[in-house]
C-alpha cells in the first residue's frame, strides 16, 4: 500500500479484525491481547502481507502503548505501591541479573564476540509490561499486590537496564555511561517533584474552569509530554514517563473526571492498533538465519525472567502463586528490547543474526506472557492480596475497556 490514504483502510482493517479476534479469543479463554497480536501476524508480512510497517502505523502504535501505561499509572493503588517498593526493587534486581548472565552465556556458547554477548545480556534485561498491564486489568489484578509489584519493578527494571546498557555501550567505545546515568538521575526525580507540586493546583483550576473534553485533552497532552521527556531527556523508555504521569494524575480529582473518556479513546482506537502492530513486526524468515541462537535466546529469556523474579519475590515473603504471577508478568520484552537491539545493530556492535534472534524472542515472550498469566491466575489457590471489590475471574467479558 503506497498511498497516504491507504492508512485509512489499514486502520479500519486493524480495528474490525482486532475486535473480532479478541472476542473470539475470549470465548475460548484467551486474553484479548493475544487475539489482536494474532491478527497482526495474519495480516502482516509473516502470512498474508496486507499490512506492512509504516511511519503512520508506528506513530499510532506508540501513542497506544503510552496511553495504556498512562492508564496503568492512574489505576495504581499508591498505598500498595509504597508497601511493595522494597519488594519491587528486589524483584527488579533478580529480573536484571539472571537474564543478563543468561544472555551473556548464550553469546559465549554460540561463539559470539564479547561485545555481542554483552548486548545479548542487555537485551534480556529489558521488561515491557504494557501487555501484562492489560491482562492484569482483564483479570482484575492490576491494583493487587502482584500487579503493583510488577508495575513498580518494571520502572526500576527500566532504570537498571539503562545503566547496564550505558556500560555496555561504553565497553564498545560508543559513549560515556555517566552521561546516560546523569540524564536519568536528573529527569526522574525532577519529573516527580514538578508534577507533584503542579498537579494539585492545576487540576483544581481545570475542574473549575474547563469542560470535561478540555480536561481530557490536557491530561492526554501531559501523558505525551512526560513520555517524550522520559525518552529524549531522561534516556529511559517513553512508557516509564507515561506511567509516572499516570501516578501523578491519580493523586488528583481528574482521575475520576477523565477516566471514562480516556478508556474510550484508548481501547476504542489506539490500544488495538498497538497490539495488532506488534504482530505485523514478525518476519519468520529470521528463524532461518540462526535457528539455534533464536531457540536458545528465547528459552533463556523466558526462564531467566521467570526464575529471577520468582526467586527474589519469594525472598520478600510473597506466596508461591503471587511470586509466579510476578515472574511471568515480567517476562515480556517488547519495544525496549527492540530499541536496544536496533541500537546495537546501528552501531555495528551486533550482527544481523543477533538482531533477528532478538525480534523473534521479543515476539514469543510477548505472545506467551498473557497466556501464561491467565493460566497462573486461574490455577488453584487464590491470591491473598487481591484487592477488595475485585473479582478473580478466569475471563472478563464486555468491552476492551473492561466495562
Amino acid at each position: 500500500m503506497g498511498h497516504h490514504s491507504d492508512i485509512l483502510l489499514v486502520l479500519a482493517l486493524i480495528l474490525v479484525a482486532g475486535k473480532l479476534a479478541s472476542t473470539a479469543g475470549q470465548r475460548i479463554g484467551l486474553p484479548e491481547a493475544v487475539g489482536k497480536i494474532t491478527v497482526g501476524l495474519l495480516v502482516g508480512p509473516a502470512v498474508l502481507g496486507f499490512v506492512h510497517e509504516s511511519e503512520a502505523l508506528t506513530a499510532f502504535s506508540q501513542i497506544g502503548v503510552v496511553i495504556l501505561m498512562f492508564l496503568a499509572g492512574m489505576e495504581t493503588d499508591m498505598t500498595t505501591m509504597r508497601q511493595v517498593s522494597v519488594s519491587a526493587f528486589i524483584v527488579a534486581l533478580g529480573g536484571v541479573i539472571l537474564p543478563f548472565a543468561g544472555g551473556f552465556g548464550v553469546g559465549y556458547a554460540f561463539d559470539l564476540t564479547t561485545t555481542e554477548a554483552l548486548f545479548l545480556g542487555a537485551i534480556l534485561t529489558a521488561t515491557s509490561v504494557s501487555i501484562t498491564a492489560q491482562t492484569l486489568r482483564e483479570l482484575g489484578l492490576l491494583q493487587g499486590r502482584e500487579g503493583t509489584t510488577i508495575l513498580a519493578a518494571a520502572v526500576i527494571d527500566d532504570i537498571m537496564g539503562v545503566i547496564v546498557l550505558a556500560f555496555v555501550f561504553a565497553s564498545t567505545g560508543s559513549g560515556d555511561p555517566m552521561t546516560s546515568i546523569g540524564q536519568m538521575a536528573l529527569f526522574i526525580p525532577g519529573a516527580l517533584i514538578v508534577g507533584y507540586f503542579l498537579s494539585g493546583p492545576l487540576s483544581a483550576r481545570m475542574e473549575a474552569h474547563l469542560s470535561t473534553e478540555a480536561q481530557l485533552s490536557i491530561v492526554i497532552a501531559a501523558a505525551l509530554v512526560y513520555a517524550w521527556g522520559a525518552e529524549e531527556i531522561g534516556g529511559v523508555a517513553s512508557v516509564t514517563g507515561a506511567y509516572i504521569a499516570g501516578l501523578l494524575i491519580a493523586r488528583t480529582q481528574l482521575v475520576h473526571t477523565v477516566s471514562d473518556g480516556l478508556n474510550w479513546v484508548a481501547y476504542g482506537f489506539f490500544v488495538p492498533v498497538f497490539f495488532v502492530g506488534i504482530g505485523t513486526q514478525a518476519d519468520f524468515g529470521s528463524l532461518a538465519e540462526a535457528p539455534g541462537l533464536v531457540a536458545a535466546l528465547t528459552i533463556v529469556a523466558i526462564l531467566g525472567k521467570i526464575f529471577g523474579c520468582y526467586v527474589t519475590a519469594r525472598l520478600t515473603k510473597t506466596p508461591h502463586k503471587g511470586s509466579l504471577l510476578i515472574g511471568v508478568g515480567m517476562m515480556s520484552r517488547g519495544e525496549v528490547a527492540l530499541v536496544i537491539a536496533a541500537a546495537g545493530l546501528a552501531s555495528g556492535a551486533v550482527g544481523a543474526s543477533v538482531f533477528s534472534a532478538s525480534i523473534i524472542m521479543t515476539l514469543v515472550t510477548t505472545i506467551l506472557t498473557p497466556i501464561l498469566l491467565k493460566m497462573v491466575a486461574s490455577s488453584g489457590g487464590g491470591s491473598d492480596s487481591t484487592p477488595a471489590g475485585y473479582a478473580f475471574p478466569a475471563e472478563v467479558s464486555g468491552s476492551d475497556a473492561g466495562s
